[in-house]
C-alpha cells in the first residue's frame, strides 16, 4: 500500500514552519529505483527520464538521483507503459565563461 499527503507552504522571512504529517492510503502507482553503474556502486547525478510508451519523444518527468543512486517518479497511472532511460556521463565537463 502506499502512503501520501500533500501540502503547500510559504514560508515568509526569517520564519520556521513546524508541522505534523498524517499519511492516508494512496492506491495510485509510482516508480522507485537505484541506479548503479558497472561496479554495483550508485550512481549519483544520472539523468533519469520517463516517457509515456506512446509518445517517447516527450518526457513526462526527469530527474537526477541522488548521492545514493535513488530517484522516485509518481503518481503514475495505473495499467499505463511507461518507457525509462536512464543517461550518465563519464567524460569531463567544460563550463563556458561568457565574456561580459
Amino acid at each position: 500500500m502506499n502512503l501520501s499527503h500533500a501540502f503547500f507552504v510559504k514560508p515568509a522571512a526569517h520564519e520556521v514552519v513546524e508541522t505534523t504529517v498524517a499519511l492516508s492510503a494512496d492506491q495510485r502507482p509510482a516508480l522507485v529505483g537505484t541506479v548503479l553503474g558497472p561496479d554495483s556502486r550508485p550512481v549519483e547525478a544520472a539523468l533519469v527520464t520517463i516517457y509515456h510508451a506512446d509518445a517517447p519523444t516527450s518526457p513526462i518527468g526527469a530527474l537526477y538521483t541522488d548521492e545514493l543512486g535513488r530517484f522516485t517518479f509518481g503518481p503514475l497511472e495505473s495499467g499505463r507503459l511507461y518507457h525509462v532511460k536512464v543517461f550518465k556521463r563519464s567524460d569531463m565537463i567544460r563550463t563556458l565563461e561568457q565574456g561580459g
